[in-house]
Parts: C-alpha cells; sequence; structure tokens
C-alpha cells in the first residue's frame, strides 16, 4: 500500500501540482488497521484449525503451547478492536475505511468458522481480499483527493489520471494477486490434505484428488503467466513486459514445475516471491531506472 501511494498515486499528481488529502499520518493508521485486521484473522483461524494443524504441521503448533483458548479469543478480539480503530484514525472524508475493516474482519471470521468447509469459495475469499488491497489504496487517496480539484480541471485530471492511468494499472495488479494467491491458496490445500481429511473439511484436492488438484492449478499458473504479460505487452510498456517476464514469470513457471513435481512446499514459496518480486516493480522502477511505463 505505501508503494502504491508514495511511488506511484504521488509520482503521477505531482506532474499535476496535486497534493494528497491524506496526511502520512492518516495513511499510516490505514496501514496498520489492514495489518491489524490480517492478525486477527491469523489468530482465529489458529483457533479453528488447531485440530487440523496438529495432523499437518505438528512442529509448529506452538500457538496453544505459549495461550490459551480464551487467551487467544481475548487476544482475538483486542485485535479487531485495533484494527477498528486504526479505521478511525484513517477516515477522512468518507467511512470507507471503517466499513473496509468491518467486511475484513467478518469475512475473516467466516472464513475460519464457516467457509473454510465450502471448496473453492474459501480460497477465492481469500485471494479477493488479498488482491482488493490495491483498490482500497486507489480508493482511499483518488476520489477524495480529485474531488478538491477545480472543476475546470477535474474532468480532463480525472480522465487522464483516474481512467486511463490508475485504474488500469491497479487492475493489472489486482488480477495478478488474485491469480497468483488462489494458485498458492490450493496449493496450501493439497500439504494440508492430511489434516482436512481428519476434519472432513472439503478442499478441492479432497473432491478431486491430488493429481487432478495439480493439473487444475498448473493451468491456472500458466494461464496467470499468460495474463501478466498481456497487461503490459498491449499497452507498450517494453519496460514492464521485460521486468515481469524475467522475474515474475520464472518464478510462476518454477511453482509449475515444483507443483507437478509433488514439491507442494517449495511451489507455494516460489508463488510468495512471486508476488514479493512484483512489489518490488514499483520502487524499482522510480528510484533506479528513475522511470516507470505503467
Amino acid at each position: 500500500m505505501y508503494f502504491l501511494r508514495y511511488f506511484y498515486f504521488k509520482t503521477a499528481l505531482d506532474i499535476f501540482n496535486i497534493d494528497l488529502i491524506a496526511s502520512d499520518w492518516q495513511y499510516s493508521c490505514l496501514v496498520l488497521s489492514v495489518l491489524l485486521a490480517a492478525a486477527s484473522g491469523y489468530v482465529i483461524n489458529d483457533i479453528y484449525d488447531y485440530k487440523a494443524d496438529i495432523v499437518n504441521k505438528p512442529e509448529s503448533v506452538v500457538t496453544f503451547k505459549l495461550f490459551s483458548r480464551k487467551q487467544l479469543v481475548i487476544l482475538y478480539i483486542i485485535l479487531v478492536i485495533l484494527s477498528l480503530l486504526g479505521a478511525w484514525f484513517a477516515t477522512h472524508t468518507s467511512l470507507l475505511p471503517i466499513i473496509v475493516t468491518v467486511i475484513f474482519n467478518s469475512l475473516l471470521f467466516l472464513y475460519s468458522s464457516t467457509l473454510k468447509a465450502m471448496p473453492f469459495v474459501s480460497n477465492v475469499i481469500v485471494s479477493a481480499i488479498i488482491a482488493f488491497i490495491p483498490a482500497y489504496a486507489l480508493l482511499y487517496d483518488i476520489p477524495s483527493t480529485l474531488y478538491h480539484v477545480d472543476v475546470d480541471s477535474y474532468e480532463h485530471l480525472s480522465k487522464e489520471i483516474l481512467e486511463e492511468k490508475f485504474n488500469r494499472f491497479i487492475f493489472f495488479f489486482m488480477e495478478m494477486a488474485f491469480f497468483i494467491n488462489l494458485s498458492r491458496e490450493i496449493i496450501k490445500d493439497i500439504i494440508d490434505i492430511k489434516g482436512d481429511k481428519e476434519l472432513n473439511i472439503r478442499t478441492i484436492p479432497m473432491i478431486y484428488g491430488v493429481d487432478g488438484t495439480r493439473v487444475f492449478v498448473a493451468i491456472l499458473l500458466l494461464t496467470t503467466g499468460g495474463l501478466i504479460l498481456i497487461h503490459p505487452a498491449l499497452s507498450n510498456m517494453p519496460y514492464s513486459f521485460i521486468f515481469f517476464l524475467t522475474t515474475v514469470i520464472p518464478c510462476i513457471l518454477s511453482a509449475a514445475y515444483l507443483l507437478w513435481n509433488s514439491k507442494f512446499k517449495k511451489s507455494s514459496v516460489s508463488l510468495k516471491l512471486a508476488m514479493f518480486i512484483a512489489l518490488m516493480y514499483l520502487p524499482l522502477f522510480h528510484f533506479i531506472l528513475g522511470h516507470h511505463d505503467a
């Protein structure tokens, strides 16, 4: 979110001598509210997943050794309250941060308590939450900033900045984040299949088997790689095309190869690396190359 604001939104707005309306403090509160909501999601997921984690990864089940179930519930409630406080401090012209934070916390709770037992739906919800974050950054900063621009300039700026530049770019990052994380979530279901069988949780690998799921995810990964290259190719962004072709795409192909060879944990790590490299795109082009053609 910081990368989007300071290496993309602010850079584009500086060309027109426009300042972002929300202060750095307010934006930091916004980011903090997202992090706290994510942390609360991890805690509630640990509470509901305890039995499955004992089977899937007993060496990593340290949460219940350090805290009782009651203490974890209290911690979860505190994190939810703090995330809402962060959203409240981030509010400047609308209630968007509070509304989004309530939705985030609700979905993460429902995911752990109910939706996780629904094959594919749970994977889509987690991926959609992650993919929404770039749009959240855009919705928080840009409409309120352009609202304060004088009427004569608004139509030109909203078309130049919002429609032609930001919407296209944000949709690209949302698309990439969604499909990479969706692939990774399904791979994690393959890794956790033993514990899911114990609890009778119906995931995609449980229904279609490991081999069927592997074929599905491999096709999904190859499709994702193609989608990532289509955007810079069609948008005449040669530097971006080269960047993604030489960094993110090899990670995705590596993940597909590892998946096909039943190295599921390494495949998941490769997709994590792909997302990290994609995040480095903005500061790399902004500082090192002094240019980004997004």
